[in-house]
Formats: structure tokens, sequence, C-alpha cells
């Protein structure tokens, strides 16, 4: 059965008050606008887009707006991005110019930009002269004003590969009939799984708007293969440092890890180390910003090493190496390498980041116990055999030592991992077959 889809809501009180509170607020909002741009260097680039004033030409034909959030989303969405961009005109909008860069620079031939700042003055006047037609948000990219302002140029908007961690939605929750307002007008509302269906219907999505199509990161698109001096010098990298004694090493990839759990990794393989247990930590942070004060944090018997400063110098068999990704676009051939994946964000109350990369490798997947945004994904690796957990940064060291004294442990957790991946395709046909009602929109797609 056909989604509805809600456009053209008439304009009602929750509506009115929001649009007034945005234009009353203006004149306190452009000083502090400014302000930013003044004193806040790394707000400046693309500034004008969060203004709505760039990015992207003014629409020529009516077109499909994705909205995704960062780095993450930005990844997770490029199977779901190919395949619209073969069928309907597109632009994209991500929230961070990490976003923003990942998904110029894998598609070219499609506007990219920073959406505007969340205020009706700027997403009007941005989706008219786009000539947005529909738009579709990326997990649970709920935006007030955006949307809003959609409902007012009656543009129907509905979400994709939706999710709503349990913190995420005891705060929509809080809220009552003001999200309600905003999610009733929501279709089609495709989720990752039934528990995701069960809390937009209890934030106001109509169940006839609803359907569950699985999780859209089990349809991860890969980076294609590395030329050949670039695996090179990507292997020389973590290889340069193991020393001549023979010994063997197991390498440690932190996978998306914030700067306090990336400092329990540090630690429990510099304690590991003083046990003979030579286990090598491979850093890739999930937000590189933070990496200058992070270098500042580590103990000095280590010895970190940078990607772009290629093969560096050695160092002596005193320290621990610490290897750290301050490049983007090679985590995906790096989980390639490791031995071992920690499942970052989930040692630090975050929730955790996505598993599924690592699991395409066949890795074996080492978590700590946030794990509630990731939640859907890890579960069934979880029924599989696929990985090991910890209740807290005093369990590391034992986890650690024990994957990297047993390679048969090692190889059956990421045969598993492996197997779950190849299971649990094909969300992807079932998003573009609930996509329908929106496709349908665009007559004269290609």
């Amino acid at each position: 059965m056909p989604f509805p889809l809600h456009s053209g809501i008439p304009e009602d009180s929750v509506m009115k008050a929001f649009r007034l509170i945005h234009w009353f607020l203006w004149p306190f909002l452009l000083p502090l606008i400014g302000s930013a741009w003044l004193f806040f260097p790394r707000a400046r680039p693309h500034f004008r887009e969060r203004l709505g004033l760039a990015g992207g030409r003014p629409g020529r034909e009516p077109c499909l707006l994705l909205h995704v959030a960062s780095l993450g989303e930005a990844r997770a969405a490029r199977p779901l991005i190919q395949r619209l961009a073969s069928r309907v005109p597109l632009i994209l909008t991500t929230m961070t110019a990490t976003g923003r860069e990942a998904l110029a620079s894998a598609y070219p031939d499609i506007p990219v930009s920073l959406a505007p700042l969340d205020l009706p003055g700027l997403w009007i006047p941005f989706l008219s002269s786009r000539r947005v037609r529909a738009i579709l948000l990326f997990e649970t990219e709920v935006w007030p004003a955006m949307l809003l302002s959609a409902r007012s140029l009656r543009i129907p908007a509905g979400i994709v590969n939706g999710r709503l961690s349990t913190r995420s939605y005891g705060r929509y929750r809080k809220l009552g009939f003001l999200v309600r307002s905003l999610f009733s007008s929501l279709s089609p509302v495709l989720v990752s799984e039934e528990r995701d269906r069960e809390r937009f219907l209890g934030l106001g999505v109509k169940d006839e708007s609803l359907r569950v199509t699985g999780n859209l990161k089990w349809d991860l698109a890969l980076p294609g293969p590395k030329d050949q001096k670039s695996q090179a010098s990507l292997l020389a990298w973590l290889e340069k440092d193991k020393g001549d004694s023979g010994d063997p090493v197991t390498l440690l990839v932190g996978s998306s890890v914030h700067p306090k759990e990336a400092l329990a990794i540090v630690s429990a393989c510099l304690s590991a180390r003083k046990k003979g247990y030579r286990i090598h930590p491979v850093l890739a942070l999930r937000h590189l910003e933070a990496l200058p004060e992070f270098l500042g944090t580590l103990p000095p018997e280590t010895s970190p090493h940078l990607r772009t400063a290629g093969s560096g110098a050695s160092s002596d068999n005193l320290s621990l190496p610490v290897y750290l990704l301050d490049t983007y676009g090679e985590l995906g051939w790096l989980l390639g390498e490791a031995d071992v994946v920690f499942v970052g964000g989930t040692l630090d109350p975050v929730g955790g980041h996505s598993p599924v990369e690592a699991a395409c490798h066949g890795k074996p997947l080492l978590l700590g116990p946030h794990q509630d945004h990731i939640a859907a994904l890890v579960e069934p690796l979880r029924k599989e055999g696929a990985t090991r957990e910890i209740a807290d940064a005093s369990e590391l060291e034992a986890a650690l030592i024990s994957l990297a004294t047993s390679p048969e442990s090692r190889q059956k957790l990421g045969a598993a991992a492996r197997q779950v991946f190849e299971r649990l395709g094909g969300p992807l046909d079932r998003t573009m077959e609930g996509l329908g009602p929106i496709l349908s929109l665009f007559p004269e797609s290609r």
C-alpha cells in the first residue's frame, strides 16, 4: 500500500508561534552570527552556506534534497545517494564541514553545501531558489525550522534509515505536542528496526507512513582498491616500528575513537607491553580537530607516528609506537590491516559508532558498554559470536592480551562478523521501494 505524502498541511498554531518566535529573535541572532564569524575562525569556511547564500546553483528543475548530519552519516548514505542520483535530480546538505568535504569529493556533479542555520528566514529562500520538491532526512536529522519551512512551501518531507536512541527518544518525548506537530507531517518514515518504528509512532508519525526497511549501514559502499604506491605507503607506516626481534605484533585499530577512550587504549597497550605483549594501537580519532590536544596527553613512554609524516623516524624498542591517522578517507583501508578493531564511542558514554566496516573486513570486534546508538547493528553480531565486550576500561588490557595471544579466536570472531555482514544485505532495495511515493513526484526522473 503506498504511503500518503503529508504536504500542504495548514499552518496551525504551533507553526505560527514558531515562526513568530524566530522572527522576534532575529535582532538578537544577527550579532551572534556576526560574532561567530569574527571570533571563531573555524566557523568561517563556507560561512555563506550557513546563511543559505551559497553552495549549489539555484535549481533549473525540481530536485530532491537529501540531508545528512556528519561524516559517518555521509559515508553510510553513499549507496542511497548513488541510487537516488541515477533516478532524480539531487542536492545534498550536511551539518558538518567534514561531511560536506566527503560528499563533495565523492560526488563532484551533485550540488553539496552545509545546511543553513535552522531559521525560517534562511530555509525558505534556500528551498525556493533550488526548487526543492521533496526532502529526505537521513536517520534523525529533524530540524524544526527546516520542516516548518517545508510545510509552508507545501514540500513533503520523509526520513530514511530512521533510528532513535533511548536518549533522543526521551528528549523528544519531553517536548510533547510540539514534537508531535512536526513528526505527524513526516512521510514516508523508513526505519532500521521494529524498536524504531514503535518510537517514531510514539512521537506522532502516522502508522501508515512507517515501514521497517533495515539499516542502510549494512549496504556499506567500501572504498575502491588502493593503488600500489599508496598501499605500500600505508603498510610501511604500520610496519616500520615492529622491531627486529621477530616477536609477533598485534595491530589494534581504534575506529572513530574519542580522546578519553583512546588514552585508555594506549594505557592498556603500555601495560600489556610491560608484560611482554606487543600490541600496537592505531588510532583514528572521531574528530581530527581534537588531535593536537590529544598528542599533548600521550604518556612519555609512547612514540606517536602521524600518517602524514610518512615512514618517519623509528622509535626505540623501549617506546610504544602509537599510530595516528590524521587523514580522511583511509580508515576503510586501515581496518583491512587490523588484527583487532575497537569500536569507538562505546567506552566513553557516546553510544557507539558503526562496526559495519570492520565487520565487512572480517575483523574481530571489541566493544565497551555504551552501545545505544548502534544497538541494532551490534545485536546480530553479538548473536553470531562476532564480538568481545568489556564492562569498563579496567577490563581492556585483559581483553587485548586474550585476543593477541589467540589467533584462532581472532579468526573465529572475524569470520562470524563477515558472515553477519553478508547475511544482512538488501536494505537499500527495500528503502528504494519504500520511497516510491517520493520518487513519483518526479515523473521526468531518469
